[in-house]
């Protein structure tokens, strides 16, 4: 009878321990999609390929972030009415090809090297420098 009775106690504790961990999996989860986490981030890489420009920011910020794109890229408009974009840029009067891939609160920009010449890629810097004026860190 104590064996019994040991079995159905070491059943109780593994599923109290299992109820633990799918509620702490549940706060977890919770947490990390509705907390208000808003790191502003700037990053600029150049590698052999590509120059790439990614920021993060305070999705409140993303309507000054979208006009300010859109200004820069004219005459296309990447944003719009939309706020979430993947989408390619062409202009080809500036031999500009960029890669805009954009929700409220990220933005990536890549630019190949050899579809773009030297001075969309100066522009592409020059964005990048814009945002920081533009986007205000938390």
């Amino acid at each position: 009878m104590k064996f019994k009775n040991n079995d159905n106690m070491k059943k109780t504790y593994l599923l109290l321990a299992a109820a633990v961990l799918v509620f702490v999996c549940s706060v977890v989860g919770f947490v990390r999609n509705n907390a208000p986490n808003h790191s502003t981030s700037f990053f600029y890489k150049i590698t052999s390929k590509a120059m790439i420009v990614e920021v993060t920011y305070n999705p409140d910020q993303a309507p000054q972030v979208e006009k300010y794109v859109d200004s820069c890229l004219q005459p296309e408009i990447v944003f719009g009415n939309k706020h979430k974009v993947n989408t390619d840029v062409q202009i080809s009067s500036s031999q500009l090809k960029y890669q805009v891939k954009a929700a409220p609160g990220e933005l990536k920009i890549t630019a190949d090297k050899n579809s773009n010449s030297a001075s969309s890629l100066n522009k592409l810097k020059n964005i990048f420098d814009g945002l920081k004026n533009v986007i205000k860190p938390d």
